[in-house]
């Protein structure tokens, strides 16, 4: 069992929150690096921007794992894996999220990697708990 959270240090906030996790896996190749962190920036950069024209994320992270699936052949090969965060409202409509998901897929598959034979979208409900420092407020630059 989990123990509950305390504060043992006055000097740091404690919050929870839920949010949703998206992972596209896309074939790692060096010409969808640097579309697929352009777009995800500026995703984020339209959220601090309140500028929201379709999904905005709150955060991401890229990773890359070894494996092989079936396809029109067997593809054995290094996988990008593209990790998405954002907020989820406690009274948002499931489908309403469907939506979001359905979007950040067709837009890489549209903006990134149109070459590709498929892509693989995954969704993981999480909750997370942001550790934070008194004091300091994130920043509005990024």
């Amino acid at each position: 069992m989990a123990a509950p959270l305390t504060n043992s240090n006055a000097d740091v906030a404690i919050r929870s929150q839920s949010v949703e996790c998206v992972e596209i896996y896309i074939p790692k190749k060096l010409e969808h690096l640097s579309e697929v962190f352009t777009y995800l920036r500026r995703k984020i950069t339209l959220r601090s921007e309140e500028a929201a024209d379709g999904v905005t994320i709150n955060g991401f992270s890229l990773y890359e794992v070894d494996g092989a699936f079936l396809g029109r052949t067997v593809y054995q090969e290094r996988t990008l894996v593209v990790r998405i965060l954002f907020e989820r409202e406690a009274d948002e409509d499931p489908e309403v999220l469907q939506r979001k998901i359905q979007e950040l897929g067709r837009d890489i598959a549209t903006a990134v990697a149109l070459d590709e034979e498929e892509l693989w979208v995954c969704h993981y409900p999480q909750s997370v708990v942001v550790f934070r420092p008194l004091g300091r407020q994130a920043d509005p630059s990024i």
